[in-house]
């Protein structure tokens, strides 16, 4: 048995492990160095120390979906590395599929027939996968005992790049004065920053999907899900895709994150986030959310004004 089907029966080996009561899922992240990434769908257990698993943050649970989890705990540059996942993918998922440089998908034969293919297979398939032929990522069904791959979606040739992404000069600048001096001069709607090790500021501002179109956008709505990525979730995953290190476990954005933003933050090891306005992203629910993670001392939250 060789890759992808070893690595997805390593997917399969671990997926009960998970805490999550009614939808167990794993994925593995793999690439020419072998298996770089094996995790399930968990709660990050700086929540789990305080919190039961029936406990929501804002509006959101508060398990990372293995996909991310995999993404985020990756030693080396997600760009070009493949994943194998248990069940089919949700479209924040293929956000963070996308965002994080992934060249291929592979999901279990034994996925599809399972709960998010039965409760939400408009949205895997007018969304999840669209944002997979657009950014130019195949998806494979793997038959794991036959080892046969059938091609699920096939993908659109392309030759973008990531919007909205920069490298800032180096200051000597905290965050806190950072997003108040951008918050005069960045025009973009909503956007975060992080210092790297070597001092220069990475800038990311909300965007769609590479590849996605206007057309795209308009011929599906979703009442959960969206095509836009949040700037501080881009933020994460454009770290990993290129390999880059923080130089402190800080970031900053001038709109109030959500409620996912906060738990995929605290997953990812970000212990202050300095917010420049206290509008919301797109979701109310962050204060929620943050003034419970505040209470119990589990992310650190300054509001400038």
């Amino acid at each position: 048995m060789t890759a992808p089907f070893l690595t997805m029966q390593a997917a399969v080996d671990i997926v009960n492990s998970s805490e999550h009561d009614k939808n167990k899922i794993s994925a593995c992240l793999f690439s020419n160095q072998g298996i770089v990434a094996t995790r399930v769908n968990h709660r990050p257990p700086a929540l789990q120390h305080i919190f039961t698993p029936d406990i929501k943050i804002g509006d959101s649970s508060q398990f990372i979906h293995a996909e991310v989890a995999c993404i985020f705990e990756s030693t080396i540059p997600t760009k070009g590395s493949s994943l194998c996942v248990t069940d089919p993918f949700c479209p924040n998922c293929a956000k963070a599929i996308c965002e994080g440089g992934i060249g291929h998908v592979y999901i279990d034969h034994k996925g599809m027939e399972k709960d998010f293919a039965r409760r939400r297979g408009g949205d895997f398939e007018a969304m999840s996968l669209r944002m997979m032929e657009r950014a130019g990522i195949p998806v494979t069904i793997v038959y794991r005992k036959e080892e046969r791959l059938e091609p699920l979606r096939t993908a659109a040739h392309f030759e973008g790049d990531y919007h909205g992404i920069e490298i800032l000069n180096e200051t000597e600048l905290s965050i806190d004065n950072l997003v108040a001096d951008l918050a005069k001069t960045r025009t973009e709607r909503s956007w975060a920053i992080a210092r790297l090790e070597n001092n220069k500021i990475l800038f990311v501002a909300e965007c769609d999907t590479p590849g996605m179109t206007k057309q795209d956008i308009q011929e599906y709505q979703s009442e959960k899900y969206r095509f836009t990525v949040d700037p501080v979730n881009r933020l994460m995953f454009t770290i990993q895709r290129e390999g880059y290190h923080l130089a402190e476990p800080v970031i900053g954005c001038n709109l109030f994150p959500s409620s996912r933003d906060l738990v995929n933050c605290i997953d990812f090891g970000i212990e202050k986030i300095i917010v420049g306005s206290r509008t919301d992203d797109h979701h109310s629910h962050g204060f929620e959310a943050a003034e419970l993670l505040l209470a119990h001392n589990v992310l650190d939250i300054l509001l400038l004004k």
